[in-house]
């Protein structure tokens, strides 16, 4: 497998996105700032889907729970890759008014997870919240380890999987009414970016700065398989293959078996910030906040 430039486009957006998705059921990636939506195509034309001149509205964005985006777009768009749902729209807002969430020291980032529990995260704290009358918290527990950076749900288990900023990466079980054993999976080279599960939840794989790690799940233990060292923003799993976002450094295509192996790489002319993929035309876009330029690459054999 590798993957091709195929075009480069001046953004005509500002370098701070305030949205950036792939869409598949538009073939496109939604691509927003705070005065303009729109959706950009594989062959690099675009189509505007939204727009103001008004500063006073284009000042108000509320980010994904904004009225901008269509009720059927923000629908697509609630599955987030590390295997948690966004709220509903009106969900949110009931939280956001709560005396919860005004009077957290640190704004909770709230997530549904599976059977619609309700996960908050916040400093060194994961709540399970309860919505019958008011929003309250009805269960918690402190992190393990280090600040918190990212977090991950198994695809199927009510498991929370986190790494912090010193590389320690742990699991945590839940229900709907309470936490179970953190248990310490793995004291990683460093500072953990991104965990992914397979859509089988039987392989995971975690990237931080300078490597990438695959482990093997059983529904009980983690066993670390492979691992490879290599400069490293975000990956891509791709059916078989990990596409790496090495930053100024550029891509390379991992071949996932019983050991991770470099199968081809590619130049960029700018430094990669975010990489997305739109799975259906088999097209990675990629964006650069240093020169406000967007890549699209077509992926093929």
């Amino acid at each position: 497998m590798k993957l091709t430039l195929s075009k480069t486009v001046a953004s005509p957006l500002n370098v701070h996105l305030q949205l950036a998705y792939p869409l598949e059921s538009r073939g496109a990636f939604m691509l927003g700032d705070q005065w303009r939506i729109l959706l950009l195509y594989p062959d690099g034309t675009s189509e505007l889907i939204w727009q103001t001149t008004d500063e006073d509205i284009a000042c108000k964005w509320r980010g994904l729970y904004d009225d901008r985006p269509a009720d059927a777009i923000f629908d697509e768009i609630r599955q987030l890759p590390n295997g948690f749902q966004l709220l509903s729209k009106e969900l949110y807002q009931r939280i956001e008014t709560s005396d919860f969430y005004q009077s957290a020291r640190t704004n909770p980032i709230v997530f549904q997870g599976h059977d619609q529990t309700i996960l908050s995260f916040a400093g060194k704290k994961i709540s399970i919240l309860t919505l019958e009358e008011n929003v309250r918290e009805r269960v918690t527990i402190k992190t393990k380890g280090r600040d918190l950076i990212c977090q991950a749900l198994h695809t199927h288990q009510n498991l929370i999987i986190y790494g912090t900023n010193h590389g320690e990466l742990f699991a945590q079980p839940f229900d709907q009414d309470q936490f179970g054993k953190t248990v310490k999976i793995d004291q990683l080279p460093n500072t953990c970016y991104q965990i992914t599960f397979a859509g089988d939840g039987q392989k995971m794989f975690v990237g931080g700065l300078g490597y990438v790690k695959v482990f093997d799940y059983d529904g009980k233990i983690f066993t670390e398989t492979a691992s490879i060292s290599s400069a490293l923003r975000s990956f891509a799993l791709v059916e078989d293959h990990l596409v790496l976002n090495k930053g100024m450094h550029g891509i390379d295509v991992i071949k996932v078996g019983d050991k991770l192996q470099r199968v081809s790489s590619l130049d960029l002319p700018f430094a990669i910030d975010k990489m997305f993929y739109l799975a259906r035309q088999k097209t990675f876009l990629l964006t650069s906040s240093a020169t406000n330029e967007w890549a699209l690459l077509d992926w093929s054999e």
